[in-house]
């Protein structure tokens, strides 16, 4: 039996059951602040204060009759970044080596509800489609210039780049046993429901890969991938996560990655196991194992390969956010093939504002082709909210002993913005 079968037998099992566990019901949105629907909740608690515009305030209260009267949940952002470092002496895969990146996104999300509305067992259509581009002249895209410019084995600013237009989401998400079940089919980003925690976020919190998803050493597929994901809370606390997803798909032709799926048979697989505090913690407040399994490739050339990751997350006292976060990946095209992560976040100014403090250890994938001595990564991050809809963020970065590059260590200094409709 292949691993995408024992993934989905344990998932058929592990269904069964949660469907007869004891507990209250629960209505829990499975998934980190990335996904469409925690995203929308996010926006809305976080407008603060008085925009003091006649327009603005109609539209928050238009999206707020849409919701409550159709279930229809709407947002959108755009987020530019700028990125400079002390120098650039990578292997510069795109032209000569830039000491600067500079991009920006546009999103445009939501979510309705169509079926089953208060029932506990809706099912609801979720999708969100982005612009990215880039601002600086370097043609290298700000996704990849930390590797190719700097000589850093990781990412800086992972969701920028020049692809124009794409669809990250388009799927359908069904609940079940009043809400602690779901189910989701169709175009996903498994990176929002996978290995997350608090500070996952590349739009909200750190901007180095290194402490998101998988701490860069899960061997992703590309978001906009066809697949299916389940999501079950398994007690009051303990919870199972499940996905399965082509690993040919491109966010622009989405489509095609239909066909990919039912014909190329190569398929990222995962299964998490995970406590939670409670479902208002789900993402906050958890520790849990991740395993996953990525197919070879064929026509790329790229290998199989498979991992396990952990972890640790808190939510003390409404204020600080301690973690402790690793992976080990086998082979597979993974940024790293070890990495261990620590690090904090704190909320400040009446909860208003967010600092973020991490520390990682990484050994880069011997299938990247720089080697595999350690390199070593720290960010700080400053998220001010400076309106009812604009946050900023300043951002410090030290990189010591880059893996592709002749340099001892890297200054990183960066700044974010974003404003959310």
């Amino acid at each position: 039996m292949n691993v995408a079968n024992q993934l989905a037998a344990a998932s058929l099992l592990l269904f069964a059951l949660s469907a007869n566990a004891a507990q209250e019901d629960r209505s829990s949105e499975f998934g980190g602040p990335n996904a469409v629907p925690n995203q929308l909740a996010s926006d809305v608690a976080n407008t603060i204060g008085n925009w003091g515009v006649a327009a603005g305030e109609s539209w928050d209260a238009w999206k707020k009759g849409l919701q409550e009267d159709h279930g229809f949940g709407i947002g959108m952002d755009y987020t530019g970044l700028y990125f400079t470092a002390d120098d650039a002496k990578g292997p510069g895969f795109a032209g000569a080596p830039s000491d600067k990146a500079a991009a920006g996104n546009l999103r445009l999300f939501g979510s309705w509800n169509l079926l089953g509305r208060g029932s506990g067992n809706e099912g609801t259509l979720v999708w969100k489609v982005e612009s990215r581009h880039n601002y600086s002249s370097s043609p290298t895209p700000a996704r990849t210039w930390a590797f190719s410019d700097l000589g850093y084995a990781g990412l800086i600013g992972p969701p920028y780049n020049a692809d124009g237009f794409r669809i990250q989401n388009f799927y359908w998400r069904q609940r079940l046993a009043e809400g602690r079940i779901s189910l989701i089919a169709g175009t996903v980003d498994v990176t929002d429901f996978l290995d997350v925690y608090g500070l996952v976020s590349p739009w909200l919190h750190f901007s180095n890969f290194a402490f998101s998803t998988g701490s860069a050493t899960i061997d992703l597929p590309n978001d906009g991938s066809f697949g299916f994901g389940f999501g079950a809370m398994l007690t009051e606390n303990l919870y199972f996560l499940g996905s399965i997803a082509d690993v040919n798909a491109d966010p622009k032709e989405p489509w095609e990655s239909v066909g990919n799926f039912f014909s190329d048979n190569e398929y990222f697989t995962s299964a998490e196991i995970g406590w939670s505090k409670g479902k208002d913690y789900i993402y906050v407040d958890n520790y849990h194992v991740t395993v996953w399994h990525k197919d070879a490739r064929d026509e790329a050339g790229k290998p199989s390969g498979w991992g396990v990751n952990f972890s640790f997350s808190r939510f003390v006292s409404e204020k600080w956010a301690p973690f402790l976060r690793g992976g080990w990946s086998d082979d597979g095209d993974s940024l790293l093939q070890k990495s261990l992560s620590a690090g904090v976040g704190y909320r400040l100014r009446n909860n208003r504002d967010l600092v973020g403090f991490g520390l990682n250890w990484g050994e880069p994938n011997e299938n990247q082709g720089v080697g595999t001595e350690s390199q070593y990564a720290s960010e700080l991050f400053y998220r001010l909210q400076a309106g009812k809809r604009l946050q900023l963020t300043a951002d410090l970065q030290y990189i010591m002993d880059p893996a592709a590059s002749s340099e001892s260590s890297i200054w990183v200094i960066g700044a974010r913005g974003r404003i959310a409709f």
